[in-house]
């Protein structure tokens, strides 16, 4: 089983996250709402460009419409030794958050996942309403 570990950091305010230097770096990140005592979680995406450039976008795209705060939380993928970054695992542990939390702004990889077997995804640091740890082992396969 490949193992990766995404660090967590944040939250943070969608308007003022270009204070941050984490928003330099890209991976997986994770669009909270907060409105009276509530948290939901809304979206998760993944960028190989800086996070700054695609939190932008939705913030043009849809995230405006939205009433309460929102939050950013960013994440930075990391591997087992020997093993690298590629698109390919950045898309795999995108669609096994997805289909594990089921944010309800993602509408694709909400139902099935669509990425290779044998992935478990730790998570620590400030992650929020995911769960510390996430594989495909955990999902029921139709």
């Amino acid at each position: 089983m490949e193992e990766i570990t995404i660090t967590w950091h944040g939250p943070y305010k969608l308007h003022n996250i270009d204070k941050y230097s984490i928003v330099n770096k890209t991976g997986i990140y994770a669009i909270y709402r907060v409105f009276g005592n509530n948290e939901t979680l809304q979206y998760i995406g993944k960028t190989e460009r800086p996070f700054v450039y695609r939190i932008n976008e939705h913030a043009k795209d849809w995230l405006h419409v939205y009433r309460g705060q929102l939050f950013i939380r960013f994440g930075v993928l990391s591997f087992e030794p020997g093993k690298k970054f590629s698109s390919k695992k950045l898309d795999d542990v995108e669609s096994l958050l997805i289909t594990y939390c089921k944010p309800s702004e993602n509408t694709s990889n909400y139902k099935y996942y669509r990425g290779r077997e044998n992935i478990k995804i730790t998570n620590n640091g400030r992650v929020g309403l995911i769960p510390k740890i996430i594989s495909t082992n955990m999902l029921e396969w139709c």
